[in-house]
């Protein structure tokens, strides 16, 4: 979801982060910025009422949340599963906080353990490259991917 401007080589961020005119930068005073398609992703969510959780391998929880808050993106999710263990058991947690199947999520990862782990789950799962994040193209064709995984069950969902 977020980047670091720095020597473009380096996607490390180094907390505490401080927001000034807008600008989110990290303790090396290195500018962190939203994927461009991001906003645009999480509206479309929000406006066809696609429930979204945070699901990252980190045991960086509270620096996530501060860094999603100065960001204000944090209001457009419903769970946050932040801890180190694998991306399984933050969809398991997911399955049961929020009460959806896992063959009703769409799962974006930059990392391939992870997206096959939570194929066998049942969720649709997409890898993104870690440079590029998610874009609304990739967006556009995940969404395809899952309603073709889910039409033989019966239970497609239509958006508004």
């Amino acid at each position: 979801v977020v980047s670091t401007q720095s020597t473009g080589a380096d996607c490390h961020l180094d907390p505490p982060f401080s927001k000034c005119d807008g600008v989110v930068k990290d303790s090396r005073n290195h500018k962190v910025e939203i994927y461009p398609d991001i906003i645009k992703i999480f509206n479309f969510c929000r406006d066809h009422d696609l429930p979204m959780a945070v699901a990252s391998k980190s045991p960086e929880t509270t620096m996530y949340k501060e860094l999603m808050k100065l960001l204000d993106i944090h209001k457009y999710f419903v769970q946050f599963e932040i801890y180190s263990r694998s991306k399984d058991n933050h969809m398991r947690a997911i399955n049961k906080g929020q009460n959806v199947a896992f063959t009703d999520m769409v799962f974006f990862d930059d990392e391939y353990g992870n997206i096959e782990r939570t194929r066998q789950l049942g969720v649709t799962a997409v890898h993104c490259p870690r440079r590029q994040g998610v874009t609304w193209q990739l967006f556009l064709e995940a969404l395809k991917t899952h309603s073709d995984n889910v039409k033989h069950s019966g239970k497609q969902r239509k958006l508004k």
